[in-house]
């Protein structure tokens, strides 16, 4: 009876054994394929976001104090350098364009959407500020926000900036499509034109010139939210206190 028993326990605990080694032998797959999906997922490395800062070349159109629109539109990218480096965002300038010829400036302006290409930018971003024709010069303000119709994240991006810009009459700020422009038909990532404001109406001019910091914030935060919302990257706080102002 004895021998009966054992024989039976050691029976048992085989099988148990038996059983256990093939649940292990089931799992193990599953375990090694998670181990192997993670590590190659800590392989691959987030390209760098990278925005392209195109401001006004037109030197010619003068405001209230002798400065013009080139000036102050390179002004607003100089200041948005600064911001989008505080939230990790690095940034490629367009270089002055002061010495070309306004015949010229299409052929300029495709070179920039090709040196944005050529630097894997994710943004593009042309800085502008407006001017209604001559026979109505002075008679209409507002900001106007051009995007491309081909690329829906440049749509996205948009409507991000229109929220949060800070133009003084939000009424005024608008969406505006025209795919013909060379900023709009030329790069190959999202790209927006930006009309912050009209420098041929008084108190427009009078807005840019006394705010190009804010606006440089204002636009910066738009693109580290754009970041956050299409990247799920968190928008980083502003360190630097000499860029701690209200932009919003």
């Amino acid at each position: 009876m004895l021998k009966r028993m054992i024989s039976l326990l050691l029976t048992a605990g085989m099988l148990f054994c038996m059983g256990s080694a093939q649940a292990f032998a089931a799992e193990a797959p599953q375990t090694v394929g998670s181990e192997a999906f993670m590590k190659s997922r800590t392989r691959v490395e987030q390209p760098a976001f990278r925005v392209y800062l195109s401001p006004s070349p037109q030197y010619y159109n003068l405001y209230p104090d002798g400065k013009t629109e080139e000036d102050y539109m390179r002004q607003i990218a100089n200041w948005m350098a600064q911001y989008l480096h505080e939230y990790g965002i690095e940034t490629i300038i367009a270089p002055s364009s002061a010495q070309v010829p306004a015949s010229e400036w299409g052929t300029m302006l495709q070179a920039r959407a090709e040196q944005a290409a050529q630097n894997n930018c994710t943004l593009y971003l042309s800085i502008h500020s407006n001017a209604a024709p001559e026979a109505l010069s002075g008679q209409y303000n507002g900001c106007f926000i051009y995007y491309q119709t081909n690329l829906p994240m440049s749509g996205l991006w948009a409507q991000i900036v229109k929220d949060n810009f800070i133009y003084p009459e939000k009424d005024k700020i608008k969406l505006a499509n025209n795919q013909t422009l060379t900023e709009m038909a030329y790069p190959e990532m999202p790209a927006l034109l930006v009309q912050t404001a009209f420098h041929d109406y008084p108190r427009d001019a009078d807005w840019i010139m006394h705010n190009t910091q804010r606006i440089a914030a204002n636009l910066s935060y738009s693109i580290a939210q754009y970041r956050k919302e299409y990247y799920g990257v968190p928008i980083q706080e502003i360190t630097n206190p000499n860029l701690a102002i209200p932009f919003l």
